[in-house]
């Protein structure tokens, strides 16, 4: 993997976590000795600011760690469109423990299941950060393939396999996601010394919400022939001063990045001490 420097320009968006130059990971990186005392909670507090690296295709800013037991990843999402495709089908993290990029196990998260945002909501409603972070905190299950010694399929959020996700959004309005893996599921242990393959995944909305957004955009449409036909005003989309960049992809050209996913591999050594 070709990796460069991304010097960022500062936004509001990325104010405070954020408004720095960034770093994709090279194969001889190694991860982060994870924080002491780490919360798994989606607030990211205890992680050293800025994250280490920015992946442009995902819009994904992270972090891999570990510390001797467990394997964590924070992720940071500016970015509206992956806000919302991570919020309807969740993002999968994939580990290869021989470095090759070829998915040996991987857990999906947060799913949301009957609590996903629905893709027509109205515009105040996503473009409000409460609203997101509510929906956010009742992410109910996660998803697993391929860890040793734990069956495929869904699992809660809380389980005794002591995996464990949060997800939430910051005051910027950014997305946090946090996940710990028990070592042990994944064949690894702080002594490996050859560079692990992990994928980022940010999954697409179905097909089902393809046409929800679609027949969203035809009503649209519809309502602004008809009211120049009556001689009224078109209905327009309304922006709140500061919020014009939350989900204004959604719409127009834009809108087709929730179709498709989007994807990236990396590979990190394992940290042996803090």
């Amino acid at each position: 993997m070709k990796i460069g420097k991304l010097i960022l320009p500062g936004t509001a968006l990325l104010a405070g976590l954020f408004m720095v130059s960034s770093v994709k990971g090279q194969d001889a990186d190694p991860n982060k000795w994870a924080p002491v005392n780490i919360q798994i909670d989606g607030k990211a507090n205890e992680w050293p600011k800025p994250l280490n690296f920015y992946n442009n295709d995902t819009k994904l800013f992270y972090t891999i760690a570990n510390d001797s037991n467990n394997l964590y990843v924070v992720i940071n999402v500016p970015d509206p469109v992956s806000q919302m495709k991570i919020m309807r089908a969740g993002v999968t993290f994939s580990v290869n423990p021989t470095g090759k990029k070829k998915v040996v196990s991987s857990v999906t998260f947060p799913l949301l299941g009957e609590d996903a945002p629905e893709v027509v909501e109205s515009q105040n409603q996503r473009t409000s950060v409460e609203w997101r972070r509510s929906v956010l905190q009742n992410a109910k299950q996660i998803n697993v393939e391929g860890l040793i010694g734990v069956p495929d399929g869904n699992l809660p959020v809380k389980n005794d396999k002591n995996i464990r996700c949060a997800a939430s959004l910051d005051d910027q309005g950014n997305m946090v996601c946090e996940l710990a893996i028990p070592l042990q599921y994944l064949g690894l242990t702080i002594s490996n010394d050859k560079p692990v393959a992990y994928r980022f995944k940010v999954n697409p909305l179905s097909r089902d919400d393809r046409k929800a957004k679609e027949k969203e955009q035809k009503d649209k449409q519809a309502a602004i022939v008809a009211a120049q036909k009556e001689g009224k005003t078109p209905p327009a989309e309304h922006h709140k001063e500061g919020e014009h960049g939350m989900y204004h992809g959604l719409n127009g050209p834009g809108m087709e990045n929730l179709f498709y996913a989007k994807d990236f591999w990396t590979r990190q050594t394992m940290a042996t001490h803090r």
